[in-house]
């Protein structure tokens, strides 16, 4: 055989081991190409399944939006609806408070008024009762007892053979409206130089209001003349 033929031969049986090596490469990678194009369509489908599942989530989850906004919508007109009527309420209300607070701080002033026009009845009827008070005592001094000399006159008798003796005559007048108890004449006269010679009462008794009593009295002493006296009307209510 010639070396020619034996190249051409060595050639296509390089050629065809060649061609088998790519044949069976061709084939895997078809094959894994196949698997892979298998795994992403599974995975594909799998979205798609989720994508659904998130589509009709999401429908499911706006239409509670839906109703929801409805119901907040409605909520809204309602609460918007109470603020308003509630606002004109508190305004009502704080008018009323308002026209209240005018009242009270009117009557405070008048109360104010009344308590200076009381403060000032006050110290008027304190002055009358203090006034009332003095009548009342005045009415008491001019009602208590009181004796008054009416006519009271009184002499030195020295008779040539007798004791010599103050005479002492008149009247006594109780002016007051009440008794006049333990009525008394209280009699001291001197002679010269001081000297006491009487020193005696004439005893009249009891003396009713607006009265009098009659005095006829003789006080005897010894020695010189009188050259002065006193008499004292006393008594006790």
């Amino acid at each position: 055989m010639s070396e020619k033929k034996v190249v051409g031969r060595t050639v296509v049986i390089a050629l065809g081991i060649i061609c088998v090596i790519l044949a069976v490469g061709l084939v895997g990678a078809i094959a894994n190409y196949t698997s892979i194009i298998s795994g992403k369509d599974n995975s594909i489908g799998t979205k798609d399944s989720q994508m659904q599942t998130l589509t009709s989530q999401k429908n499911q989850l706006q239409t509670w939006l839906d109703g929801n906004e409805t119901l907040l919508n409605q909520t809204q007109t309602w609460l918007d609806g109470n603020i308003t009527y509630y606002n004109s309420q508190i305004n009502s209300k704080n008018s009323q408070i308002n026209s209240l607070n005018s009242q009270v701080n009117s009557l405070n002033s008048q109360i104010t008024s009344l308590q200076s026009q009381i403060s000032n009845l006050n110290s008027q009827i304190n002055s009358l009762n203090a006034q009332i008070t003095d009548l009342e005592n005045q009415i008491d001094t001019l009602k208590a007892p009181k004796l008054i000399k009416v006519h009271l006159m009184s002499d030195d008798n020295r008779p040539w053979l007798g004791t010599p003796y103050l005479h002492v005559y008149g009247y006594v007048c109780n002016v007051g409206t009440y008794i006049a108890y333990s009525s008394k004449i209280h009699v001291v006269a001197y002679q010269s130089g001081g000297v006491v010679a009487i020193d005696t009462y004439i005893t009249i008794g009891t003396i009713y209001g607006e009265s009098w009593t009659s005095v006829d009295s003789n006080i005897y002493y010894s020695g010189s003349a009188l050259v002065s006296w006193t008499l004292t009307l006393e008594w006790t209510a």
